[in-house]
């Protein structure tokens, strides 16, 4: 009998990076695919990877193979039912601001999950169990810590058991942990009827390979367009209801590419070979709950389905998986109360309705059909409409915009404090610094990773005019109320100095001990995003996905005593830690805390 701190059901995009953040915390996995690897389909399905998917799997150590793969998209393309090209501001490609990553990548889910799956096999020393189903679980306050006993059934027929802490499901929208769990999956499924076919085409459609591109359809709706990887395209549209009622059952790839070929006129279109195409109705579902029973998690269609017409599909699973692992290990390991656990089901519950509620309209448009809101509105334009809906929704769907309440645990905000340019819940903005005495710009998102822990994040404005301020921070530090005397491998830290990055070290120039590993901003910019001026010194605490849970301006540091004494659960010590080198690799961030316990172990129990 297999025993693991979490089981994983499904190998998707969504299974495999849960199961690859997991074993990089340090936890032992078990991740099971009912399907046969060797007879999966191997490609189609989700393809676009958005800006803030990007950025994360960047700090995970896993973007590189996949931006060497994907067909990069800035920007997009439209044309009118007459073949005319027009100006529309329809997509997430377009418009992209605040990253570095200020595009889209369109990168077949079958490279995607290879990338992950050899991060998991590299990280783990481990793969995953293809052709494994799950049958059954119980949990039961009379096991040991792995309280979950699940049967599985491999390829032979063999029944296998599983003891686990904890079970999380990520096996899509028949999701078998989901309904064994009792979840509702609340929803409907719509009249909304799309194909996707991906091959290399021949068309005559002006700069078919642009990237992104609407065509309006007299008879299919909006037709979506798609460079891929490998020379590919992918050609989306409605299918009509009549013809959905007379061969949707039987649909074959003859009836697929004539139906392309005709929601693409005025173009023509003809394809080489075909790798893969689907027919589907849209179900938009969101399942009540995303943790059952203490031990049971879903994340990704198990827990949502809608549309693929905004491509949220794979990159709100992606939002799921890291938001959910860093809690679950922490709280596996005895870091974390419950109350942090229980925040990821709030916080991705409440991300993935506004996906569906913006669904439920982009599904009716695009399938040519009017939404019952505009039914009785005279001035209804389909076009207007969707680019409107589009536009409103540009940061959501590129991810830059996700962004989660105060929830008085990880994330907690003083509304009496004034206002800067980041709040509490939004993402954490990757700005442009210096390395003492190297005056090439170095982005902050790599000055850190997502290795599991919190980053604190020092803006000390200019040291000349902030000195009281930055001397009351050295002070916490070796106080008895500091973060770093809590006795685990919690946090890794920076600092940004605003001044000039010109001879003599960030000691001398500065004047401040005790600053950490620290970096230059010498036009003000960083400082400037995050809305510190350079008369001020301000500190924020970045969870480990990259989230901010509290900011606090100096010399006020009881907001961080306070924010850290809510959602830990370990002891502190009598002594500070020491704030070490900075080590940048694919397993260590910059100026980590060394706060192990004497034994090297981390000082907390496991749940």
């Amino acid at each position: 009998m297999e025993k693991v701190d979490v089981l994983i059901c499904g190998a998707g995009p969504v299974g495999l990076l849960t199961a690859y953040c997991l074993a990089r915390y340090g936890l032992s996995t078990y991740i099971v695919e009912q399907h046969d690897r060797a007879k999966q389909i191997m490609y189609g399905r989700a393809s676009m990877i958005a800006p803030r998917c990007l950025e994360m799997l960047e700090q995970l150590d896993l973007v590189d193979p996949l931006i060497q793969t994907g067909f990069v998209v800035r920007g997009q393309m439209h044309y009118n039912k007459d073949g005319e090209r027009v100006e529309v501001t329809r997509f997430a490609s377009s418009n992209i601001t605040d990253t570095f990553y200020d595009y889209l990548l369109l990168c077949r889910q079958k490279y995607t999950e290879e990338a992950i799956h050899e991060g998991y096999r590299r990280v783990a020393g481990q793969s995953v169990h293809y052709g494994t189903k799950l049958l059954s679980y119980k949990i039961s306050e009379e096991y040991d810590d792995y309280k979950v006993l699940s049967t599985l059934e491999t390829q032979d027929t063999q029944h296998v058991q599983v003891e686990s802490r904890y079970i999380v499901g990520a096996d899509g929208a028949r999701s078998t942990v989901r309904e064994i769990a009792g979840i509702d999956f609340q929803g409907e499924k719509t009249n909304h009827h799309f194909i996707r076919i991906d091959g290399i085409v021949i068309t005559n459609m002006p700069e078919a390979r642009s990237g992104v591109v609407g065509i309006e359809s007299a008879s299919h709706g909006s037709v979506f367009w798609a460079c891929l990887d490998h020379r590919r395209t992918r050609v989306g549209f409605a299918f009509p209801e009549k013809l959905w009622r007379e061969r949707g059952a039987n649909l074959t790839q003859e009836d697929v590419v004539q139906e392309a070929q005709r929601a693409l006129q005025p173009f023509t279109l003809e394809f080489e070979c075909v790798d893969w195409w689907t027919a589907y109705s849209v179900s938009q579902r969101l399942a009540s709950k995303y943790r059952a029973h203490g031990r049971v998690l879903i994340a990704g269609d198990a827990a949502h389905t809608h549309s693929s017409a905004a491509a949220q599909g794979m990159n709100t699973g992606i939002h799921d998986a890291v938001n959910l692992s860093w809690k679950l290990a922490g709280l596996v390991n005895g870091l974390y109360t419950q109350a942090v656990l229980d925040s990821y089901s709030v916080e991705r519950r409440y991300i993935a309705a506004k996906i569906i509620e913006q669904d439920r309209v982009v599904a009716s448009l695009t399938a040519g059909q009017v939404p019952k809101q505009y039914r009785d509105d005279p001035t209804f334009d389909r076009s207007e409409v969707l680019t409107d809906l589009y536009k409103r929704n540009q940061a959501l769907n590129a991810g830059i915009g996700v962004s989660y309440l105060p929830d008085g645990c990880t994330i907690i905000d003083d509304p009496d404090m004034p206002r800067l340019n980041v709040f509490p819940g939004e993402r954490a903005p990757d700005v442009l610094v210096q390395r003492p005495g190297m005056r090439v710009p170095v982005r902050l998102y790599t000055l850190f990773k997502n290795v599991g822990k919190f980053t604190i994040l020092l803006l000390c404005g200019n040291p000349t005019e902030t000195v009281k301020s930055l001397k009351a921070w050295s002070e916490y530090l070796g106080g008895p109320d500091s973060y770093t005397r809590y006795q685990a491998d919690l946090f890794q830290s920076l600092s940004i100095v605003a001044m000039p990055n010109g001879i003599g070290s960030v000691l001398e120039n500065s004047g401040i001990e005790g600053l950490g590993p620290a970096f230059y901003d010498v036009d003000g910019s960083a400082h400037g995003r995050y809305g510190v001026a350079h008369e001020e010194a301000a500190v924020f605490v970045l969870r480990p996905d990259g989230t901010v849970g509290c900011i606090c301006r100096l010399p006020d540091t009881d907001v961080i005593s306070n924010y850290f004494a809510r959602l830990l659960k370990v002891e502190k010590g009598t002594t500070a830690a020491v704030v070490s080198d900075s080590r940048i690799s694919n397993q260590q961030g910059v100026g980590e805390v060394d706060v192990r316990a004497p034994n090297g172990g981390i000082k907390a129990e496991r749940t």
